[in-house]
């Protein structure tokens, strides 16, 4: 069987507020939380370039715009907690890549609270469209598979 690699982990803290009138955490906290681990591995892979609009025009324009987000949610959370969130890229296209979260809170140890998957889509801002992946994109990405 073939391990799974995660090659970015998010760390984050349950807060007060993030908790609904039915006294767990609101389904909406959960799609905040894969955003930043989503961000985190765009930070891994560009170094920051890509998470901001004007440093994307300030360059050639290519970044990430999100395509498609699904999730499921398999346990309830609870404050205080901390969640952990491993991330990888599940597929690459030839424009656009998979991501795959998986969600596990330090007061649940090993159970799955919440996986989650999203289509990314390299766009051109400046020109409208989608970017076609060069070769060494494709490879950079694929590492992180």
């Amino acid at each position: 069987m073939k391990k799974i690699n995660w090659p970015v982990k998010t760390e984050l803290p349950i807060q007060w507020g993030d908790m609904d009138a039915f006294s767990h955490v609101n389904n909406v906290i959960y799609i905040r939380w894969f955003e930043t681990a989503r961000i985190e591995l765009f930070i891994d892979l560009w170094g920051g370039r890509g998470v901001n609009l004007q440093e994307i025009l300030d360059g050639d324009g290519v970044g990430p715009i999100l395509a498609n987000f699904n999730i499921n949610y398999h346990l309830p959370l609870l404050y205080p907690d901390i969640v952990h969130i491993n991330t990888r890229i599940s597929k690459v296209g030839n424009s656009s890549f998979g991501v795959s979260h998986q969600l596990f809170s330090k007061n649940n140890g090993n159970k799955l609270i919440a996986s989650a998957d999203s289509v990314v889509v390299m766009y051109n801002y400046q020109k409208g469209e989608k970017f076609l992946l060069s070769d060494d994109q494709l490879k950079k990405l694929k590492g992180y598979m």
